[in-house]
């Protein structure tokens, strides 16, 4: 019989440490983001956005100069495109990758090639599986 997978849950200590390392704006970044560019709506849809109970969230991890950094944004692009939930994403983020010294994702947004690779085998071994039978 084989086993169901599921995504993993996001626990609070991931959002605590995300918070403490890189920042947990919520929305209001659509302010500043006004501020700099007079149209907000191109770079709030890229963002990385996170649901942590009655409240969205982007992780300061996405940010360069507090514009979406474009590795960033890249990476996030192809999670969409292996359906993996915004959350699951943010948490793999900041997951060390043993397969790369235990070099966070985070830490390697410079290496494409790298994290292309590490997510689609992340999103392979958690992706849920209908149960047979």
């Amino acid at each position: 019989m084989k086993a169901e997978r599921f995504w993993p849950a996001v626990g609070d200590a991931v959002w605590d440490r995300i918070r403490d390392e890189f920042t947990l704006p919520d929305l209001a970044v659509e302010a500043r983001f006004f501020e700099l560019t007079g149209n907000p709506a191109p770079l709030m849809r890229q963002l990385i956005r996170v649901f942590i109970g009655d409240g969205v969230f982007c992780p300061g991890f996405q940010f360069r100069e507090g514009l979406p950094d474009p590795a960033a944004v890249a990476i996030f692009g192809r999670a969409m495109d292996l359906a993996v939930p915004h959350n699951v994403f943010a948490a793999w983020m900041i997951t060390p990758m043993r397969s790369a010294g235990n070099k966070r994702p985070v830490d390697a947004l410079g290496d494409t090639r790298l994290l292309e690779s590490e997510l689609a085998a992340f999103a392979d071994w958690y992706r849920p599986r209908p149960s047979s039978g």
